[in-house]
């Protein structure tokens, strides 16, 4: 069995103690999920981290990203695309596809088919195709 190592996220963001505290606690929230899911691999190790610095820097960059939105003024005056907002959208893709990959995609259990209508004792009186019956 694979162990899971925390890598070392106040050297990784030593110049930033609040983004090295989010990776200590983002680490143990998804080494919890991966070990409940019983999903410890050494690949699922790889992309925890990856899915810790990605977090890290969306958690840090979208309050950023939401109060400017997605268009803000350009240096000329017009509308310009926020490139924080582009940035946000992209770690939450790369957020997401970690997350497929480390626990699969939940799915809705499919629809179970009716079971055939059956003949009635009515029938043998009314016929099967008395109109009520489809």
């Amino acid at each position: 069995m694979t162990k899971l190592i925390q890598p070392r996220y106040r050297t990784i963001f030593r110049e930033d103690e609040e983004r090295a505290e989010l990776a200590v606690l983002f680490w143990k929230e998804i080494a919890k999920a991966l070990k409940d899911a019983d999903a410890v691999t050494a690949a699922n190790a790889a992309r925890a981290d990856r899915y810790v610095r990605a977090r890290v820097e969306y958690e840090c960059l979208y309050p950023i990203a939401a109060q400017e939105g997605p268009v803000k003024e350009g240096p000329n005056g017009g509308d310009v695309f926020n490139f924080n907002w582009s940035a946000c959208e992209k770690l939450n893709d790369r957020l997401l596809k970690l997350e497929k990959a480390m626990f699969g995609e939940a799915t809705a259990k499919p629809v179970e088919k009716k079971a055939p209508v059956r003949s009635a004792p009515s029938d043998e009186f009314l016929g099967p195709d008395n109109g009520l019956r489809q």
